[in-house]
């Protein structure tokens, strides 16, 4: 469903806006918390204590999509030439994958972290009824590769 509106896409002048990293990052952590609150409540009329690492994944995610956010209006707004406004859209994993030279190595990094954690996740969960409690080394890891990310992407139109 969010294919097939603009929720997951890019602010971009182009008129196929391209997918966004940072708003799939933010999309994927929602999807999976949300997701196993409301199926631990429906299997068990109690909520599941929500621990800290669920906030600072959230945190992590929404800190990325944010700064990502601001990083394109401040693009907009010096008027720089912004590979997203070329791009017509070339398909979901290669826009998330890709800056303005191609696949990204931080794109790269950050997505894998978040499909392994996320698989991790969301297994504990169906086998055994709670979330997985990240470690300080795990979230940091997280941290980490969003911020290489964000870092990348400051100068990925300039």
């Amino acid at each position: 469903m969010s294919f097939a509106t603009d929720i997951l896409r890019d602010t971009s002048q182009s008129t196929t806006r391209p997918y966004s990293f940072a708003r799939t990052q933010l999309m994927w952590w929602s999807l999976i918390i949300i997701s196993c609150f409301t199926s631990y409540y429906g299997s068990h009329d109690k909520t599941i204590e929500l621990k800290p690492e669920i906030l600072i994944l959230l945190g992590i995610s929404l800190s990325a999509t944010v700064t990502a956010k601001l990083i394109d209006t401040t693009d907009i707004n010096n008027n720089l030439t912004r590979f997203q406004d070329n791009d017509k859209g070339k398909g979901f994993l290669i826009n998330i994958l890709s800056d303005k030279d191609g696949l990204s190595v931080a794109r790269f990094q950050s997505f894998l972290f978040n499909i392994i954690f996320g698989i991790i996740f969301i297994t504990t969960f169906i086998s055994y009824g709670k979330f997985y409690e990240f470690d300080n080394t795990a979230l940091a890891l997280l941290g980490i590769s969003s911020a290489g990310y964000v870092g990348m992407k400051l100068n990925e139109n300039k």
